[in-house]
């Protein structure tokens, strides 16, 4: 869907310099800096029995021995990639192929062949256990998982599935791509007049607002200088944002629905502030933005929101898809 003779060494110093570029990281390179949100995944004696011949991109051709019982979630890497590591906590984007491990027959797929991979937001204790599943497992890679009841369906079964409470089950992963969790990168100092932003261990933002008026203007301020690509207008990405009005009330926080936003930046579908907070912001990045109400809402009232308000944005910008 759904991206290098002393005189005049100085000289060739300074040319050098001021020719080279930055190219933009991806996420292999701005993964480095993070750490794992999940347990990592581990392998086992019974995935070790699970087949999936064919290529990345190819429909893989799975076997193994049924019923088939492992414990907890056990994973095997059967074509390594090198995109970098899953860390957990964040989304990811898969092809799938889903089988019950005790009768053998496979009950749900992708087509590997295509573009249409599904996105799979990769949460801690969730059932199935995905991010157990596949934390520590590189993009680009080609995974089997074995999950027994519990780390499955919690024992309780999928009835419209035909997997019975005492099934495991067998996914066959290729893990496509992967958004960060958070913003990374180097820290940037705030603006004079700006909200003070405030991190919780994992990224989730908290602001102290000024005791001033709201300022009449649109102000922006990276927080955090990201090294991805720059964002584009008709892009669409991948974000965590929480916003408030310069009252200090909070209205809205994708980090509490413990799933990230997706987004086309354009004033079609957005207010015009959330897309020039966003225009030409790499990716990796955290940016504040104070958005009047002529660049918002203006003076209608939209769910929480009063007329008239001006709105504070922290956004978190996680990746294009």
């Amino acid at each position: 869907m759904k991206k290098l003779l002393a005189l005049i060494a100085p000289v060739l110093l300074i040319a050098g310099c001021a020719a080279a570029e930055t190219e933009p990281q991806g996420y292999a390179q701005m993964s480095t800096k993070l750490e794992n949100y999940c347990e990592p995944y581990s392998t086992g004696d019974a995935a070790d029995l699970i087949s999936a011949a064919g290529e990345l991109g190819q429909q893989p051709e799975v076997s193994f021995p049924y019923p088939l019982e492992g414990t907890g979630v056990e994973t095997k890497v059967i074509i390594e990639g090198s995109g970098g590591a899953i860390v957990g906590g964040q989304r990811v984007s898969l092809h799938y192929a889903g089988f019950n491990a005790a009768t053998g027959e496979q009950f749900q797929a992708s087509d590997f062949t295509t573009d249409d991979y599904i996105f799979q937001d990769l949460v801690q204790g969730n059932s199935p256990d995905f991010c157990k599943a596949i934390t520590g497992v590189q993009v680009g890679s080609r995974v089997a998982v074995l999950l027994n009841p519990e780390a499955a369906h919690d024992s309780a079964g999928i009835p419209a599935l035909g997997i019975e409470a005492s099934d495991g089950i067998i996914f066959v992963f290729d893990v496509l791509d992967a958004f960060l969790p958070r913003a990374v990168g180097d820290a940037r100092a705030a603006e004079a007049g700006m909200p003070t932003v405030i991190l919780a261990p994992q990224g989730q933002p908290g602001i102290q607002v000024p005791a001033e008026d709201a300022p009449s203007e649109f102000r922006r301020t990276v927080l955090i200088e990201g090294t991805g690509e720059p964002i584009e207008i008709g892009d669409q990405i991948v974000v965590h944002y929480a916003g408030w009005t310069w009252e200090g009330e909070q209205f809205d926080n994708s980090w509490d629905r413990i799933s990230p936003a997706s987004f086309t930046i354009s004033s079609n579908s957005l207010i015009e502030g959330f897309v020039q907070a966003l225009e030409g912001v790499k990716v990796g990045s955290q940016v504040i933005a104070v958005i009047p109400p002529d660049l918002g809402y203006g003076d209608s009232a939209q769910g929480s929101i009063p007329p008239g308000s001006t709105l504070i944005f922290v956004i978190d910008v996680l990746g294009k898809d």
